[in-house]
């Protein structure tokens, strides 16, 4: 039996059949683009964090008043509103101004000018309390150390 496309037919359509298979199995658009940054490896939707800074006043009830912020924090429309942040896992920049040893939120009197950097969702930072991954104290900074 004879094959009518001879041997360079036969590769040709090897080559289709292989070009085919895998035009099928690539997700996305029939153009070859994917679905961007939909889906990762896991299957799960990615969420893009990005640092929101918020600029403004220690409340005493660990709260921050936010009188000014980078522009994840405009847009969320959270100047002017009262924030609440954990702080548990946060660095605290802060003099130790009560004495017992330790640098931490306790430190902190109301009306202080405050800076915290949380890493949030970009385009809803979600709800509060947020986590925050710093906070520093702009009224009372630490002091130098002796240099």
């Amino acid at each position: 039996m004879k094959i009518p496309f001879g041997k360079s037919g036969v590769s040709a359509v090897a080559i289709a059949l292989v070009c085919a298979s895998t035009a099928a199995a690539t997700p996305g658009n029939a153009d070859g683009h994917g679905q961007g940054q939909q889906n990762h490896a896991n299957g799960k939707t990615r969420i893009h964090r990005v640092t929101y800074v918020f600029k403004g006043t220690w409340n005493s009830d660990g709260t921050v008043t936010v009188k000014h912020g980078n522009s994840h924090v405009r847009r969320a429309k959270l100047v002017g509103t009262n924030v609440a942040f954990d702080l548990t896992n946060a660095k605290i920049v802060v003099r130790d101004t009560n004495g017992d040893g330790k640098r931490d939120s306790a430190d902190l009197a109301s009306g202080d000018h405050v800076v915290v950097k949380a890493r949030l969702p970009r385009k809803d930072p979600g709800d509060q309390p947020f986590t925050a991954t710093r906070l520093v104290d702009q009224t009372h900074p630490p002091a130098r150390s002796g240099g």
